[in-house]
């Protein structure tokens, strides 16, 4: 694939259309919130594009985003303390580039790292924007949307609520509301202090890999047959790559042998919670729960994990699931993990985190140009970082997989993981 470096054409602020009355303008986030610090996500949306003109498309884009601010407010705001965004109509980031290759023979020859090209880049120390976003108009038409918003103001679910309503906004779909639930139910702790995430240590690189209906249907059928009832798509992927990166952490280990490692599962405690919160709050309800491998263990069996993972589910459900005020659940929470963590010795144990996007109606937001063609997770992220995400058909799923690269080498190569999944 030819090189492509898209020309920036500007770079402006989005302000909200209508300006936050002061009765909003100190903004509390919830404990879950303060948890994330610093840390962006950054997701990438592609579409097709066969009518309109580059310049409807950028105006359109920019006046629905101004009054799509005017319902999510925080987002066009300034952190103003560790508890606080200060909520003062500063605004979003908003880079507007182009670049004249065709979007699908992009899509079709692309490596994860050229998605770095269409997201704007780690810009939030210098602007303080909590929102960020770059807009690639292709010469076919295509048009890719790429953002990174502040994991403090909200989770997945939250990101997309808003790109859905301002998918919304710029189409002008009669008797669709846009509104956000920004309602915090968890107070913030004044005295809360979370690490910054230092540089990565390393040289880290980042595989996509998929498993399409066929294969994933051949995994499952693996777990039933291992004697998992009823395992989950997102169950049997997780544990599968959670085996082969424990292998090829093993591989490499200079120990010899299989290191104690853990694996934190992302939650969403959205429907998990009695009563249940809005599927539409923005914010941050995600909790995890952990799975943990120890060192005599000569091998990680693919059923076991599959087991734990619905196991520690299950028990999950049954701990958080319950009609607790805001203040016990934070209490339970965080009694769950200080325990969890007193158990391990942590400067001898492999850390992996699983992040699930599947089901989060990323793939229904539409611009008028129809549903997107593909979504994807851009950047590195961190060390052994697993993030899945539902095909644009909604039968597969995509694994995006960060590890140390001597550790990726030995990683992609596996043959039991190769069974399952393409790699792209």
């Amino acid at each position: 694939m030819e090189t492509i470096k898209p020309e920036i054409i500007s770079r402006e602020t989005i302000k909200p259309s209508t300006p936050t009355p002061n009765s909003k303008r100190i903004y509390k986030i919830s404990l879950l919130d303060q948890l994330f610090g610093s840390v962006y996500v950054p997701i990438i949306f592609f579409y097709q594009n066969k009518e309109g003109n580059n310049y409807s498309i950028s105006s359109g884009l920019k006046k629905s985003l101004s009054e799509t601010l005017t319902h999510y407010y925080p987002l066009a705001g300034r952190i103003k303390d560790g508890a606080t965004i200060e909520c003062n109509d500063e605004g979003a980031y908003f880079i507007e580039a182009r670049v004249e290759s065709h979007l699908q023979e992009f899509l079709k020859h692309h490596e994860v790292g050229d998605l770095c090209l269409f997201m704007p880049g780690e810009m939030q120390s210098e602007t303080g924007s909590l929102l960020l976003i770059q807009i690639t108009l292709f010469g076919c038409g295509g048009i890719a949307i790429g953002m990174r918003m502040s994991h403090m103001v909200a989770d997945v679910a939250g990101m997309s609520a808003f790109i859905n309503d301002w998918g919304t906004m710029m189409t002008r779909k009669s008797g669709k509301e846009i509104s956000a639930e920004l309602t915090r139910f968890f107070p913030p702790s004044d005295s809360l202090s979370m690490p910054e995430p230092g540089p990565c240590k390393g040289n880290l690189v980042k595989r996509r890999f998929v498993f399409d209906s066929i294969k994933l249907g051949k995994l499952k059928t693996k777990g039933i047959q291992s004697g998992v009832e009823n395992p989950t798509c997102v169950e049997v992927v997780t544990a599968l790559i959670y085996r082969c990166a424990v292998a090829a952490a093993s591989t490499l280990s200079s120990v010899g042998f299989l290191e104690p490692s853990v694996l934190i599962q992302a939650v969403n405690l959205r429907k998990r919670i009695i009563p249940p919160f809005p599927e539409k709050y923005f914010g941050n309800m995600v909790w995890s729960y952990t799975i943990q491998t120890h060192a005599q263990e000569s091998e990680i069996e693919f059923p076991a994990l599959v087991g734990q993972l619905k196991a520690g589910l299950a028990d999950f459900c049954s701990t958080y699931g319950k009609n607790f005020t805001g203040q016990e659940l934070i209490q339970v929470l965080f009694g769950k993990k200080a325990k969890t963590h007193s158990n391990d010795d942590h400067h001898h144990v492999n850390e992996y985190i699983c992040t699930s996007w599947c089901r989060s109606l990323l793939y229904q937001s539409d611009f008028g140009w129809g549903k997107p063609i593909w979504v994807g997770h851009a950047g590195i992220g961190f060390k052994n970082l697993i993030c899945l995400n539902d095909t644009r058909e909604g039968d597969g799923i995509e694994a995006f997989v960060t590890l140390e690269e001597q550790e990726m080498a030995v990683f992609e190569r596996n043959e039991e993981l190769l069974q399952f999944c393409y790699l792209h």
